[in-house]
């Protein structure tokens, strides 16, 4: 079981982007057979540059961050790891609507948080297919 803290000092998360992550969760729950915890921060385009710049080295404006605490196959803590979510990034790639945004960016951080990645073409598939799989699940079909 995954259990999530969300920190929304912008107070941008609306109670139905909640409820979507929620239910998101119990499907990623599925994937995982320890329990963690995970914490989301919902931060502005100045904290995930800053964020991006000191830990990446990449000076730009990203939609989402994982940090990852440890391998999640070797885990050490029940700690998982922290997701940086974008609120304005989401607002402006936004193509459906920005709760299918948002909750898209939770899954795929979470999905990395599990050691999901898409550094290579088998493995961008493998973790693209869960993460549709889970969009469709929750009636987020584009």
């Amino acid at each position: 079981m995954l259990v999530f803290y969300i920190d929304d000092k912008l107070k941008k998360l609306t109670n139905k982007q909640r409820q979507l992550f929620k239910l998101a969760n119990v499907y990623l729950s599925k994937l995982q057979k320890q329990n963690f915890i995970y914490d989301i921060n919902i931060v502005d385009n100045q904290k995930i540059k800053k964020l991006n710049n000191q830990y990446r080295h990449i000076n730009k404006i990203t939609d989402v961050l994982s940090f990852a605490m440890h391998d999640a196959k070797q885990p050490k803590t029940e700690l998982l790891g922290e997701i940086f979510i974008n609120y304005q990034q989401a607002q402006k790639q936004a193509t459906v609507s920005v709760d299918y945004e948002i909750t898209l960016l939770f899954i795929h951080g979470v999905l990395h948080l599990l050691g999901y990645d898409h550094k290579n073409k088998t493995n961008e598939n493998e973790m693209f297919l869960m993460q549709n799989k889970i969009i469709k699940q929750l009636n987020l079909v584009k």
